[in-house]
C-alpha cells in the first residue's frame, strides 16, 4: 500500500503539467473577447459543477484506482482536442471533455492516499503528505509554465498537446496503483443514491463541521473565481507579455510550492478555524489592493495570494478528510468542490462582462470585499456559537 503513496507524487505533479498556464488567456483571446472566455469558462464550470457528485460518488463506488486511471484518459484528450481547435465551438467541446476528466479526479486521489494510509494505521501522515502532493502540483506548472511560453510562440495549440501527452503518461502509471481495501460498497443504482446523500450529510452532521464548512466555502468561493479568470485577467492588465506570464506564474508557483510545506508547522501552533480566518484575511487584501498595484505590486499581490491559496487547499483537504468516513469520502470530497463551484458558474460570464466593461482591477476590489464581509460575518457567527477559534 505504500507504494501507492509513492505512485500519488508522480501523478500529482502530471496532473498539473499545465504548460499552457501563462498563455492560456492569449490563446483563448485568438478566438473570442473576455466576455467570450466567460462563456467558456461557464461551460468548464458547469460540467465539473454537475459531474462533481456523481463522479464522486462513482469513485467510491466503482473504485478509485479505475477512476483515477479514466481521468487521466479524458484528461489527455480534451487537452489535445483543445490544443488543435480550429474554432471557438471546437475549443468550447474541447474545454468540456477536459472539465469532465478534472472532475473525476477531483477529490479521488487524496481520497485514495488517506484510504492507503488509513489501511496501515498512518492516517496522521495524511497533512504531510498532503502538503507533499499539492508541494509537487505547484512545482510542476512553475516549472511547465515557462517551457509552454517558449512552446506558445512555435505553435500556439503545443501547450495543450504538450499536457495531453503527459495525462496519457499518468493514465499509464494510475494502472500500477493498489485500491485500498477500506468500507466498499457493492454498486448500485440504489447505493448511488444513498452515496451521493451521504456524501453531503457528511458536510453537515454536526453543529461543528457545519460551521467549519460554511467557513471554508466562504473563502473558497471567492478562491475559484480568482483562480479560474480573474488572476490571468490581472496579470494582462499589470503589463506582462505572453512570455513575461509564463515565467511569473513558474515563480508564483514554486513559492507557493514552499509555502505548502509550512501546512504542517501551522497545524501545530493555530486551530484549523483560526488558520482558515487568518488566511482568508490576508487573501481578501491581496485583492483589494489591485488598483493602485503596477507590474512589480501587481506581481507580488498574485504571488502573496496564491501561496495562501496553496495553505488554504492543504487545511482543506485535511479537515473534510478527518471528518469524513472512509466509504464517503470521494463522494463528500466533491460534493465540497460542487458547492464551492456553484457561485462561479453562476457569475461566471457576469464577471467577464465587469472585467470587459470596468477592468480586471475594479472587479478584483469587489472580490476581496466580498471575501472580507463573508470571513467576518461567519467569525461573528461562531463566536456567537461560541465554536473555538
Amino acid at each position: 500500500m505504500r507504494h501507492n503513496i509513492w505512485l500519488a507524487y508522480y501523478l500529482s505533479f502530471l496532473k498539473n503539467t499545465w504548460f499552457w498556464l501563462g498563455i492560456w488567456i492569449f490563446y483563448y483571446l485568438r478566438f473570442t473577447d473576455y466576455a467570450g472566455i466567460g462563456v467558456i469558462e461557464t461551460v468548464l464550470i458547469a460540467t465539473m459543477t454537475l459531474s462533481e457528485i456523481p463522479t464522486g460518488a462513482f469513485a467510491d463506488l466503482i473504485g478509485k484506482k479505475p477512476t483515477i486511471i479514466l481521468a487521466f484518459f479524458v484528461q489527455a484528450a480534451g487537452n489535445i482536442f483543445m490544443g488543435i481547435a480550429p474554432s471557438f465551438i471546437f475549443l468550447v467541446g474541447s474545454v468540456f471533455v477536459a472539465g469532465l476528466g478534472g472532475t473525476l479526479l477531483s477529490g479521488t486521489l487524496e481520497a485514495l492516499v488517506y484510504d492507503s494510509l488509513k489501511a496501515q494505521k498512518k492516517e496522521d501522515e495524511y497533512d504531510k503528505v498532503i502538503s507533499n502532493m499539492n508541494t509537487l502540483q505547484l512545482i510542476a506548472p512553475a516549472v511547465c509554465g515557462v517551457i509552454g511560453g517558449y512552446l506558445y510562440t512555435i505553435s500556439p495549440g503545443l501547450p495543450f498537446i504538450a499536457a495531453g501527452i503527459m495525462y496519457l503518461i499518468g493514465t499509464l502509471l494510475g494502472l500500477f496503483l493498489t485500491e485500498p481495501a477500506i468500507d466498499s460498497v457493492k454498486f448500485s443504482l440504489a447505493n448511488f443514491v444513498k452515496q451521493t446523500k451521504e456524501g453531503l450529510l457528511e458536510l453537515t452532521k454536526t453543529v461543528d463541521i457545519k460551521t467549519q464548512t460554511i467557513l471554508l466555502l466562504s473563502i473558497g468561493v471567492i478562491v475559484v473565481i480568482a483562480d479560474e479568470m480573474i488572476n490571468s485577467f490581472l496579470g494582462v492588465e499589470f503589463g506582462f507579455s505572453e512570455t513575461q506570464m509564463g515565467v511569473l506564474w513558474s515563480v508564483i508557483f514554486l513559492v507557493s510550492a514552499a509555502a505548502s510545506q509550512a501546512t504542517p508547522f501551522l497545524r501545530k501552533y493555530v486551530s484549523a478555524n483560526s488558520a482558515i480566518l487568518l488566511l482568508g484575511l490576508t487573501m481578501a487584501a491581496t485583492f483589494i489592493i489591485s488598483p493602485v498595484a503596477g507590474l512589480v505590486v501587481g506581481g507580488l499581490s498574485l504571488l502573496l495570494r496564491s501561496a495562501l491559496q496553496a495553505v488554504f487547499s492543504n487545511i482543506s483537504s485535511v479537515v473534510i478528510n478527518n471528518n469524513t468516513e472512509s466509504k464517503y469520502r470521494a463522494t463528500t470530497l466533491s460534493t465540497f468542490n460542487m458547492i464551492k463551484n456553484i457561485p462561479y458558474l453562476a457569475t461566471a460570464y457576469f464577471i467577464g462582462m465587469m472585467a470587459d466593461t470596468y477592468s480586471a482591477k475594479t472587479t478584483s476590489v469587489f472580490l476581496g470585499a466580498l471575501m472580507l464581509v463573508f470571513v467576518v460575518a461567519q467569525f461573528l457567527v461562531a463566536k456567537r456559537k461560541r465554536t473555538n477559534f
